[in-house]
């Protein structure tokens, strides 16, 4: 009997991590790569690799026609769709069926149904459980948008109504961050989620954010297989991640429990899925989406209950039931991303080459990543290098066990997350679970203890500080580098340069005009996040190098403002 042969619509970490489940059920692998993925290490771990072409994201891995094109010329039985891209792409599920390929993931109607956030807080509020609250239908018009703010008053959150991962999303606290942010969430959206629908909620603060994991199958089985915590972000996307969450009591685990699988049947949801809520101080639980396919952070449950996520959402594809599937939690696992970005300058992304490349090692350690010495890191996609997830008896060990593995993990030639991540684990909040989403960017700045740019045989390293009970905190952040030269040497206060390689999205002056400090001045994007660059200084542009779709590379001088007070 011949092989069955799955094909990988994705690329990177969990293009790999599907790839090393499915060898192990002795399936044919087959991977997809664009320009920029040719020496990709997914591409070498397959069994076959498909030629997309080009580099971005809407030429290769989120073109619809070529993805489902791969599948039919390769003769794939299956395709996983990871997560991103076209994952919960109602087309591409629908058009995969047609071809008589098997789609591992929910049915097309579920994806649309419960993908769709908008329309899936509105089955929410039929089954009587509570949404965060926001619109019940996309905002099309900025000034929709402004009066919907208006309704549930400030800060309230610009939201992809397809999207996920954080991605899409921005928190605005008034009226004109609303208008800066606006045009930049619907073009994010349109990128990464072919949609450019999206709505407004009201953000809930404080709160933390957890999360449940199903897996279900088409007999109307579903495994439960608990909670996540994932309070602890930066730009609204998840940087840490454990399981249990220390704080959630009994009670509140079965109400979580209680919602999901109402949500589930109700849906009548097929495979891994993940429902996400926001919790107040006093545990009151608002649904915020559910995710349906593998969550990056599935690894969590996956190292807590002792199971392959990947192999048995295969096995529920090809028709295996679950109805005899029992599983007991143990210990607490907990993952930390490694992502390509620099937490001295706001966590900005940070292509560029990796120069040495070091995993740590031991009992209960966990590495899923895709990259090794001489890896590029590219502009056109996500900047997650690696996720590390450890495991313990309990929380303490789990947690002391990440510390001395994020100490060991060595990335070189460009700025990480991993020594801030470190740092995190050793502050008191950390370490009695009082995180919350807003935790990071409120409670540390960040700096690092060298000004010369990484090198292979010394990783960046971040500088902590005492408060006055002697625990620690992260010491005060470092200018960003607009004005700076390379080396971080003073040229002019006016003078912008370009902190990362990427594509000028937006301009929002021009030659001669008058700026304040603060005004944004242009939309620069890399790995597919938009950044807003603002005037440091009162002034008039003097030089202007920027225009809209032009491409720029880490260095280029793209504006001077002359002072003038």
């Amino acid at each position: 009997m011949s092989q069955q042969r799955i094909l990988i619509a994705n690329r990177g970490e969990i293009a790999l991590r599907i790839i090393r489940s499915a060898k192990e059920m002795d399936l044919y692998t087959i991977a997809v790569y664009s320009d920029a993925d040719e020496d990709a290490l997914h591409v070498k771990r397959a069994d076959e690799a498909y030629y997309l072409g080009g580099s971005l994201p809407a030429e290769s891995y989120r073109n619809l026609k070529k993805l489902v094109k791969a599948a039919a010329d390769t003769n794939a039985d299956l395709v996983h769709p990871g997560y991103g891209f076209l994952a919960e792409n109602t087309d591409f599920a629908k058009a995969i069926q047609k071809k008589g390929i098997i789609w591992i993931g929910p049915n097309p109607e579920t994806i649309k149904s419960m993908g769709d956030k908008i329309e899936s807080r509105k089955l929410v509020s039929k089954l009587g459980l509570n949404p965060v609250p926001g619109q019940l239908k996309p905002s099309r018009l900025r000034r929709e948008a402004i009066k919907d703010a208006e309704s549930f008053g400030y800060p309230v959150a610009l939201k992809a109504a397809h999207g996920g991962g954080g991605k899409g999303l921005r928190i605005v606290q008034n009226e004109a961050e609303l208008i800066e942010n606006f045009e930049i969430v619907k073009r994010e959206s349109e990128a990464y989620f072919g949609s450019d629908q999206i709505y407004v909620e009201k953000f809930i603060k404080p709160a933390r954010h957890v999360e449940t994991q199903i897996l279900s199958d088409k007999y109307g089985n579903t495994l439960y297989l608990g909670e996540r915590d994932c309070s602890l972000q930066r730009r609204n996307q998840k940087l840490i991640e454990e399981s249990p969450p220390e704080w959630l009591s009994d009670y509140g685990k079965e109400r979580l429990k209680e919602y999901t699988l109402k949500i589930a049947s109700a849906s009548d949801y097929v495979n891994a899925g993940t429902v996400e809520f926001l919790a107040d101080s006093d545990e009151n639980f608002y649904f915020l989406e559910m995710n349906t396919r593998l969550q990056v952070e599935h690894t969590v449950t996956e190292m807590r209950y002792g199971i392959d996520l990947v192999k048995e959402q295969i096995k529920i594809a090809l028709g295996n039931s679950l109805e005899d599937f029992k599983l007991e939690p143990r210990g607490h696992s907990i993952e930390f991303r490694i992502n390509a970005e620099d937490p001295t300058n706001n966590f900005l992304p940070t292509p560029g080459t990796i120069t040495e490349y070091r995993e740590p090692t031991g009992n209960g350690v966990r590495v899923d990543g895709w990259a090794r010495t001489g890896t590029q890191i590219t502009h056109f996609y996500d900047n997650l290098i690696s996720k590390l997830i450890v495991w313990g008896v309990s929380r303490e060990e789990a947690r002391s066990k990440g510390i001395r593995c994020l100490e060991e993990y060595i990335i070189g030639g460009i700025p990480t997350t991993i020594n801030v991540l470190a740092d995190i684990l050793k502050t008191k909040e950390f370490i009695n679970s009082q995180i919350h989403v807003k935790f990071l960017e409120e409670n540390f700045e960040i700096s690092d203890i060298e000004d010369e740019e990484v090198s292979s045989d010394r990783p960046s390293k971040v500088k902590i500080s005492l408060d006055d009970n002697n625990n620690p905190t992260l010491a005060p952040q470092r200018p960003k580098k607009i004005g700076m030269d390379l080396t971080g040497n003073i040229r002019n206060p006016g003078l912008i340069y370009a902190e990362m390689q990427g594509t000028i999205m937006e301009t929002m002056t021009k030659l001669g005009k008058k700026v304040k400090k603060g005004d944004s001045l242009f939309v620069l994007e890399a790995m597919k996040m938009e950044n807003v660059i603002t005037s440091p200084i009162d002034g008039v542009v003097k030089v202007y190098n920027v225009k809209k779709g032009q491409a720029v590379k880490k260095g280029d001088l793209l504006m001077e403002i002359e002072a003038r007070f």
